[in-house]
C-alpha cells in the first residue's frame, strides 16, 4: 500500500469502516483529495477488475475507432474485419505516441500521426515507411511480427463493453451472471441503441457512485424523479456482484413517456419496478420497463470524472419517429436528474477540503449500500477480505 495511502487509512480508520453501518465513520476527506489514494484505487480496483469503458453501438462499423482510458490508461477499442469488438494500448510501438486521439470512422489501418508507422485492425505493424532510410521502408533492427499494439483483454455483454487489463479476472459471462439471472425476465434482444451523453464532474468518482447508491436525498434534490419513483418506494439490494437501489412505484406515465414500448411479459408488479445496481468500479445501470440507461465513469484525477451516459430502448421505440418525443423526454428526465446530482456531488467534493467535516455517519435505513461501497473500496486497499 502506498504510505501516503497507509496514513490516510489507518487502522482506526479501516476498524471504523468496518463496523455495523449504524455505527461506522465514513471515509475521511483525503480519500476523496489525494493523489496517492487514487492512484491507489486505480491499481487495486481497475487494473485487475472487468472495468466498463463504453458500448459497441459507439464502434458499429468495421474499422470504427474510439480512445478511452481505464486507470489512466489510454486504450483504444476498434472494431475489426471479423465485426468483434478489441482493445488495445493506444500508443504507438515506436516512441510511445497515442495513436488514435478522437474517435474515427471506418478506417482501414490505424496511421500514428509522428512518423506514420501503420497497423491493422487487428494490431499488426504493417508498414514503418522510411524506417531505414528515405528510399528504405524496412530494418534490420526490428522485427514486425514482434511490434504489434499490445493487446487488452476485452469482451462484451449485451453491447456494454469491458476490459480487464491485468487479465486475471474470471470470464465475463461468468462474472456477470448474477445479475443476468437476476434480469432473466428482460428480453435483452430487444433492446436497441437510442442516445448519449458526457458529463464532466468536478468531483471525485467515488462521490458520483455513493450518490447514485442512495435514494435518500431524492425528494431533496430531485422533485422531478421523486415524484416518478418516490423515496419510500425504494429498498437496498446488497449482492457479492453489485450494490444499489430498487424502486417498486416507478411510473413511466409521471415520468413523461408512458407510450413507449416496455419489454414483452412482464408481470403488473414487474411493470413497476426500477432497479438501479451499481458494479464495480465504475459501472450504473438502471432497469425500467421501457428502457435501459448505462452510466459509466472515469476518474480522470481526485477531483475530476468523465461521466457517460447511453440509454436503449425496446424495438422501434429507439429509432420510430412516434416514439421520438418519448425518447427525448427520457433523456431530458435522467440530463436534468444528473445535473442537480451534480450540484450536490460538486458541492460534497469543496466540503472535502473543510476541517469542519469530519466523523461522517450512514443511515442505517437509507445508507447501507453507500457504507458497503466503501467498506469494499477501503478493505480492498488495505488487503482484507
Amino acid at each position: 500500500m502506498h504510505s501516503g495511502v497507509g496514513e490516510i487509512l489507518s487502522s482506526g480508520v479501516v476498524e471504523a469502516i468496518n463496523r455495523p453501518t449504524a455505527e461506522a465513520v465514513c471515509l475521511p476527506n483525503e480519500a476523496y483529495t489525494d493523489a496517492g489514494f487514487l492512484d491507489a484505487e486505480r491499481k487495486a480496483l481497475f487494473l485487475d477488475a472487468w472495468t466498463f469503458v463504453g458500448i459497441g453501438a459507439q464502434i458499429p462499423d468495421v474499422g470504427d475507432l474510439l480512445p478511452v482510458t481505464v486507470a489512466g490508461l489510454p486504450l483504444l477499442l476498434l472494431r475489426n474485419e471479423k465485426r468483434e469488438v478489441k482493445a488495445f494500448h493506444n500508443v504507438c510501438r515506436h516512441r510511445g505516441m497515442q495513436l488514435v486521439g478522437e474517435a474515427q470512422k471506418k478506417r482501414p489501418r490505424l496511421v500514428c500521426r509522428y512518423h506514420s508507422w501503420t497497423y491493422g485492425l487487428d494490431g499488426s505493424l504493417v508498414m514503418t515507411p522510411f524506417f531505414g532510410g528515405p528510399a528504405n521502408h524496412e530494418s534490420p533492427c526490428i522485427d514486425r511480427a514482434k511490434m504489434g499494439l499490445d493487446p487488452v483483454r476485452c469482451d462484451v455483454w449485451n453491447d456494454l463493453v469491458f476490459v480487464n487489463i491485468a487479465g486475471t479476472a474470471e470470464p465475463l459471462a461468468k462474472h456477470l451472471a448474477p445479475l443476468g439471472e437476476r434480469w432473466r425476465h428482460y428480453d435483452f434482444s430487444k433492446l436497441r441503441y437510442g442516445a448519449s451523453c458526457k458529463f464532466d464532474l468536478a468531483a471525485n468518482w467515488k462521490l458520483a457512485v455513493e450518490n447514485f447508491l442512495e435514494s435518500y436525498h431524492l425528494p431533496f434534490a430531485h422533485p422531478m424523479l421523486n415524484a416518478a419513483s418516490r423515496m419510500e418506494a425504494h429498498y437496498s439490494m446488497v449482492e457479492d456482484l453489485y450494490l444499489g437501489q430498487v424502486s417498486n412505484e416507478y411510473d413511466p406515465a409521471a415520468a413523461g413517456h408512458a407510450e413507449l414500448p416496455r419489454f414483452p411479459g412482464l408481470t403488473p408488479a414487474q411493470e413497476k419496478i426500477a432497479e438501479y445496481p451499481t458494479l464495480l468500479p465504475n459501472l450504473m445501470l438502471g432497469m425500467h420497463p421501457d428502457y435501459l440507461f448505462v452510466f459509466g465513469v472515469d476518474p480522470v484525477s481526485p477531483e475530476r470524472t468523465a461521466e457517460s451516459f447511453h440509454f436503449y430502448f425496446l424495438g422501434e421505440g429507439a429509432s420510430a419517429e412516434r416514439f421520438a418525443a418519448g425518447r427525448s423526454r427520457v433523456i431530458e428526465f435522467w440530463t436534468k436528474t444528473n445535473r442537480e446530482d451534480m450540484l450536490v456531488v460538486e458541492g460534497m467534493q469543496i466540503g472535502r477540503h473543510s476541517p469542519g467535516y469530519h466523523d461522517g455517519r450512514f443511515s442505517p435505513y437509507h445508507e447501507v449500500t453507500t457504507h458497503e461501497f466503501q467498506r469494499r473500496i477501503v478493505n480492498r486497499l488495505a488487503n482484507r477480505p
